[in-house]
């Protein structure tokens, strides 16, 4: 290894020359550009944490079940006692299907607005997290998906560890959250069934939905960590090296359409400006019908006139049309206009060659306002 890195020459050590940014340069330590989370966002690649969701579904149905607790005792007192009053010596199969029928159709009453409250809930805690993403991307078929070698790694990577860690660490929280909220009515839940279906319902209620509220309550705290984990997560696997933000760049910049665009853009940025400029001109010099050019001068600050808007066609339409709103003067000079247009760019002063000719349209101007 040494012979292959050094060059020995009569007792003298001579290294050669390496680039080592050639070793370096596809390490993934710069941010992600713009475009390149655009891209992860088309294609579904977005970071959250599945905690909040559940955390939020999980206040929710408590919120919901806490309103929802008289209705369902009086609806279960209601089927209990009819269920008690059935003649059982009529009671054959077909009776006995209606009945079950019945039974899951006022369960499934009973249950819709708590899981209509918890979809909704769901819905927006992954909006309030990413926003509305739609990508058919992940569900495309890949190859590369069937690799058993991948998918080991997949199973023993650090994100699955952290993930089962998350998961214990969530179970066990759970767990301990729910045996000191029950051990508390310890006494209390044994004698449950004497107090009869109205105290039975009343009693398991509110046990259930302080229960839905602790929980909730410990798996948002632990949201908030693998909220910023999962971010931490998401940013590292977009990180690029310094090639990729190159040929990225180049590649961006060798696009005709963006090359277009940007140019487009900046025609718009440099035609608004100029615009406004236009009310703070002494003159706009016309074709009369093709060419327009606004002037400003100020002896004080300037050496010589400037030429702060110029068009043609519709820009010079609208040029004269901003002049007259704000009753700058409207000269006609064909042969000036067609030469200063020419000749000079928008926030550039006139030529020596055209002061005379100018000079003698600006005191007209000041003729026509009284100034001399």
């Amino acid at each position: 290894m040494i012979s292959f890195l050094l060059s020995c020459h009569r007792d003298k050590i001579v290294p050669h020359n390496i680039n080592l940014q050639l070793f370096a340069g596809e390490e993934k330590t710069e941010p992600a550009t713009p475009h390149r989370r655009q891209e992860a966002r088309r294609k579904g690649q977005v970071f959250h944490s599945v905690e909040f969701t559940a955390a939020i579904n999980l206040l929710a149905a408590g919120s919901i079940a806490f309103w929802l607790i008289p209705w369902w005792r009086d609806k279960i007192t209601t089927l209990t006692r009819t269920l008690y009053m059935l003649d059982h010596q009529n009671f054959d199969m077909a009776f006995a299907n209606q009945l079950g029928i019945m039974v899951v159709i006022d369960f499934l009453r009973l249950m819709a607005p708590l899981f209509c409250v918890a979809v909704v809930a769901g819905l927006a805690a992954n909006l309030a997290q990413v926003g509305f993403v739609f990508s058919m991307e992940p569900l495309t078929f890949r190859l590369d998906r069937l690799n058993p070698i991948a998918g080991f790694q997949r199973i023993f990577s650090r994100r699955s560890v952290a993930n089962l860690a998350k998961s214990i660490l969530k179970l066990c929280l759970v767990a301990a959250v729910a045996y000191k909220s029950l051990s508390k009515e310890y006494d209390l839940i044994p004698r449950l069934p004497l107090v009869g279906v109205t105290g039975y319902m009343a009693t398991l209620g509110t046990l259930v939905w302080r229960l839905l509220w602790q929980c909730g309550a410990v798996i948002l705290l632990l949201s908030v960590a693998d909220y910023a984990y999962q971010r931490w997560e998401y940013e590292k696997s977009l990180r690029m090296s310094i090639p990729e933000i190159k040929e990225e760049f180049k590649q961006m910049e060798g696009s005709p359409e963006l090359r277009a665009h940007i140019r487009e853009r900046q025609q718009q940025i440099a035609r608004a400006r100029m615009m406004h400029q236009i009310p703070q001109a002494d003159v706009v010099i016309t074709n009369p019908t093709h060419y327009a050019i606004a002037l400003k001068y100020d002896a004080a600050t300037m050496s010589a006139p400037k030429v702060v808007a110029k068009g043609a066609g519709l820009i010079a339409e609208r040029i004269k049309e901003i002049a007259r709103q704000h009753a700058v003067l409207l000269v006609e000079n064909k042969p000036l206009t067609q030469s200063l247009f020419r000749a000079v760019e928008v926030g550039d002063d006139i030529p020596a060659s055209f002061y005379q000719a100018v000079a003698e349209v600006l005191a007209y101007v000041y003729r026509q306002r009284g100034l001399i």
